[in-house]
């Protein structure tokens, strides 16, 4: 299924969407949290044209404080699932795999 994409801060208007926030603090911006929210974005080139496509919404947040002696960044949550050591591959993994989900927002 085809992806969509947009950039949103409020909650009200991310209901139905698969949301994936990108933790941009300091330690996971060094880590390549910013080449993630790229990887994503640039995947709406591929969605032009393409009809009953998923809505996702990819943000970037201020910094999950997740990081631990033994866990370490990027973080990632797609919807409700958490990325550790997020990778681009693994997160658009995650998106592909919310989208085929029959549930999944396909008006835009």
């Amino acid at each position: 299924m085809p992806l969509a994409f947009a950039t949103s801060t409020s909650y009200k208007e991310e209901m139905g969407k698969i949301v994936v926030e990108v933790c941009a603090g300091t330690h996971c911006t060094m880590m390549g949290s910013m080449d993630i929210i790229d990887a994503v974005h640039s995947l709406e080139e591929i969605r032009q044209g393409m009809e009953n496509a998923c809505e996702v919404v990819v943000t970037a947040v201020s910094c999950m404080n997740l990081c631990k002696k033994s866990v370490h960044g990027p973080f990632v949550r797609v919807d409700d699932q958490l990325i550790e050591q997020a990778e681009s591959e693994a997160v658009m993994a995650a998106i592909m795999s919310r989208c085929q989900e029959p549930n999944a927002r396909q008006d835009i």
